[in-house]
This record gives structure tokens, C-alpha cells and sequence, in this order.
């Protein structure tokens, strides 16, 4: 299984194979409580899986972009055994913690004719995963694998599209929203960034004196549809926009220079992604084709009655579906 533990909810995804076929087994999805300490995690959690009717299922879960440093670094020709040190002096440049409270891990991008190396390193504390683990191991759930959600993303995104070589991904989540850059199936950068579903809803809140829970049903209705409300809702929306769509339009032109090849589409997940007007709006402003994460495409959803319309909310499952990818692709 997959699991996505969000700042809004916890989604968990169980997938398994049939022949060629990945199956949807389960999903399923709880609201995180609002202390989020250990303890009352690792209850919602348990009582998720067992609801669920989980059992004998490894899990892999992701730790959002903003817990973890990742960088593309490009090492002279190594050895397998010889990576992992060389990444240690690499670290000390772009770590931003004591080098012995943090653990790395790595992916082998690609290997140029001289045998030079492009390599995506990922440095996460180690405080951090000591709490997972032990959240994981207080739930009775096989924890199998702890990874950022840039790779979760990769993953889906690489079973889902064929054909593009260069793929910017927009996850928005609550607080937080992750841009990831892919080139030829392989991630060449991913960042974090302070804006998120609820920097959107605070914009209506202030602007146009609501409550949060109306901003958030203002928004969630006409989003950035200028005809709707005399664009007053989009009006609100427009600076925390812009400043999201500049984020976007950086990371592209950061894409462009390294590869001189222009993004072919730029695909939107998470549960801010739906936003009415926020696709047509972004392709405006960017110039690049825009789409909603589907990450149920490829995957047989008819074996289980699913309590909810996957085509409607699937996208938000995209972290989980990605996660639980991992040991099926």
C-alpha cells in the first residue's frame, strides 16, 4: 500500500498485480488530526487500515519535499561502491544540517559517454525517519520504504504518460506545494514552496472579509472562473496566483536552459489541482499545455466498489497510487 500523510488528510492506495494488470484493491482516506503529535496520528492511521481491512501489506510511504534536500550532482566516473562516499563531500555544499544527523540515498540518473555520472541525491534527517519507523511500527504496518514525494510522482507520471520528454508536475497540497522537473523519465530537480491550497483560501478570507471554512467553499465553487460572482472570487485569488505561476514559470526556464528543450506539458496533482479555472489559467500565463493528474488510467478500479468517483477526486491520490507503484512496476 501506499500512504500519503498530508497535512489535510491521510490517503492510503493498496494496489496489487494481476499478470500484466495493476488492480486497485483498496483506498481509502481520513482527515489528519488537527494536533498532528505521534500518537494521534498513529491512531487515525490504525484505525484507517483496520476500517480498510488491511492485513499482510507492506507499505510504502512518502515524506513531503519540504522535510527532505534533494540535488542533481553530476560525480566523475565511480565505481557502485564509491557513490555514496563521493555524495558525502558533496553533501556538505548543499545540506543544510550536520552531516551525522542526516542519512543519504541516491538514484543513478544517467551516464554520459566519458562514464561521468548524474546522480539524484536525497538527504533526509534522521530524527525524521526515526519518527516514521516508529509511527509505522505502532500502527503493525511493514513499513518497506520511506521516499520523497518527487519519486512517488516520477513513478506515476512515467506509467501514466508516454511520449513527452519533458514534464513540469505541480503538486498542491494544503500548505505546501512541490514543482518537479522531469526529463526523459528521470527527475532533474525538485523544490518546495510555502504556498498552498489554504494560501489560496486565506487570499479570499482577507480580501473579501469571509470566514475561512466560506472562503474555502467560495473557492472550491468558482475558483478563478471570471464570470462567476463578477470575478470578485478570481480578483481575491490573483496575487497568491501570480506569485505561484512565477514560481512555475521560473522553475521552466530553469528546465529550458539546462536542457534546451521547452517543457512539453505540465501536469497539476494534489488537492488544490482542481480549482476551477486554475489549468486554463496556468496555460495562459505559462504558454505550456496543462492537464489534471489521472493516476487510476492505467490501473483496473472494477474489481472493489469505490466510494468515490475516481475520475472526479482521483487526483488527489496521486502520492499514494505512486508510492504503492513502487513495488509493482
Amino acid at each position: 500500500m501506499g500512504i500519503d500523510l498530508g497535512v489535510g488528510s491521510i490517503k492510503i492506495v493498496s494496489l496489487s498485480k494481476d499478470g500484466d494488470k495493476v488492480v486497485l484493491d483498496n483506498i481509502g482516506e481520513v482527515k489528519t488530526p488537527q494536533f498532528n503529535k505521534l500518537s494521534e496520528v498513529s491512531r487515525v492511521l490504525k484505525s484507517l487500515v483496520s476500517e480498510m481491512k488491511l492485513s499482510n501489506c507492506q507499505a510504502v510511504v512518502s515524506i513531503p519535499e519540504n522535510k527532505i534536500v534533494s540535488r542533481l550532482v553530476l560525480l566523475p566516473p565511480l565505481k557502485d561502491s564509491e557513490i555514496k562516499d563521493a555524495l558525502w563531500f558533496e553533501a556538505e555544499t548543499f545540506v543544510p544540517f550536520p552531516l551525522d544527523e542526516v542519512s543519504i540515498d541516491y538514484e543513478v540518473i544517467s551516464t554520459d559517454e566519458a562514464g561521468r555520472l548524474s546522480v539524484f541525491a536525497i538527504a533526509a534527517r534522521n530524527d525524521l525517519i526515526a519518527e516514521y519507523v516508529k509511527l509505522f511500527k505502532n500502527c503493525g504496518i511493514d513499513l518497506v520504504a520511506i521516499e520523497p514525494t518527487s519519486l512517488s510522482l516520477k513513478r506515476l507520471v512515467n506509467q501514466i504518460v508516454v511520449n513527452s520528454v519533458s514534464i513540469m508536475v505541480l503538486d498542491i497540497g494544503k500548505k505546501f506545494s512541490d514543482i518537479i522537473s522531469l526529463h526523459n523519465s528521470n527527475i532533474s530537480f525538485a523544490r518546495s514552496l510555502s504556498v498552498g491550497g489554504e494560501s489560496l483560501t486565506r487570499s479570499i478570507s482577507v480580501n473579501l472579509g469571509l470566514d475561512m471554512a466560506s472562503a474555502e467553499e467560495y473557492k472550491k465553487a468558482y475558483g478563478m472562473k471570471e464570470m462567476e460572482l463578477e470575478g470578485k472570487i478570481k480578483n481575491a485569488i490573483m496575487p497568491v496566483f501570480e506569485s505561484l505561476s512565477e514560481e512555475v514559470r521560473r522553475a521552466i526556464a530553469m528546465h529550458v536552459e539546462s536542457y534546451n528543450k521547452s517543457v512539453d506539458l505540465l501536469i497539476l496533482s494534489g488537492g488544490g489541482a482542481k480549482m476551477p479555472g486554475l489549468a486554463e489559467e496556468l496555460t495562459k500565463k505559462l504558454g505550456v499545455e496543462v492537464q489534471i493528474m489521472q493516476p487510476f488510467l492505467k490501473i483496473d478500479t472494477t474489481r472493489i466498489v469505490v466510494p468515490i468517483d475516481l475520475n472526479i477526486d482521483g487526483y488527489r491520490f496521486a502520492v499514494a497510487v505512486g508510492s504503492a507503484l513502487r513495488a509493482l512496476l
